[in-house]
């Protein structure tokens, strides 16, 4: 671990100039109890991602909130190669009364949740119709949406501004590959587009590898000048009439479908 901390003090010095903001989002929260709780008990404010079906899901977001982290429901939605859908999850196939139930009792069995991203949903996420339906409940519920962007065709901005809701798009997945000098370059990868851009959103996930790394790396950020906010305070209201990935205050990171 001695390389990992010379790599983050080299990156994480402090800039002159504003200071950067970076949210966190932790995924696939609900399946491992343990997994979860060490998550929620991390040094800074993550947002917590929760899968509403899984087994643990409801119970982490109470502890969640109770610790005064923000929850949005981390919801299922098909993948461009089928590989089965978590329990609680939408398909395009779905009538649009079928999408609002699935997402009311979401909200349900998560009433902390402010807002929901896509946990998968490559296929899901480039159908404007689907889509529609899911911006249609999202707006009844007063609820933001970001966008995992598991694929580039992704109509998620498009979706959300037609329905006037606030948006975000995430930048970085964190822990693709999770060796520990992975995590800390994608790490690195987030904080330089902090930096540059005064904005980013990571994505990660409660895998131990990751858990460790940010156990270590996160106490460095207050020094290196780089804040960790909730994932509410980076959201826009993008121009509908703007081409879908067009620059704009979120841009796309790179789209991958590995496991969201």
């Amino acid at each position: 671990m001695r390389l990992l901390a010379l790599l983050l003090v080299a990156l994480l010095s402090r800039t002159a100039g504003a200071e950067p903001a970076i949210a966190i989002i932790m995924d696939d929260l609900g399946y491992s109890r343990e997994n979860g709780e060490r998550a929620l008990n991390l040094p800074v404010e993550v947002t917590a991602a929760v899968i509403p079906k899984a087994p643990h899901g409801p119970l982490l977001a109470q502890k969640a909130a109770e610790a005064g982290r923000e929850v949005i429901i981390h919801l299922p939605m098909t993948a461009a190669a089928w590989k089965g859908l978590d329990a609680g999850g939408i398909h395009d196939g779905m009538r649009p009364e079928e999408i609002g139930r699935v997402i009311r009792d979401a909200f349900e069995r998560i009433p902390q949740a402010r807002g929901l991203n896509n946990h998968m949903g490559s296929r899901f996420t480039a159908n404007d119709e689907a889509m529609h339906w899911v911006m249609h409940e999202l707006a009844a519920h007063g609820a933001f949406f970001v966008d995992s962007l598991t694929t580039p065709d992704s109509v998620g901005t498009k979706m959300a501004a037609r329905h006037d809701l606030p948006f975000a798009r995430r930048d970085v997945f964190l822990d693709n590959e999770r060796g520990l000098l992975d995590i800390n370059t994608q790490f690195n990868k987030l904080i330089r587009l902090a930096r540059r851009r005064g904005h980013a959103i990571g994505i990660a996930h409660p895998y131990p590898e990751t858990l460790e790394y940010l156990e270590q790396a996160l106490p460095l950020l207050a020094e290196a000048g780089v804040e960790v906010v909730s994932v509410s305070s980076l959201l826009s209201k993008p121009d509908p009439d703007q081409p879908e990935g067009a620059g704009g205050a979120r841009q796309a990171g790179q789209a991958v479908e590995n496991f969201d």
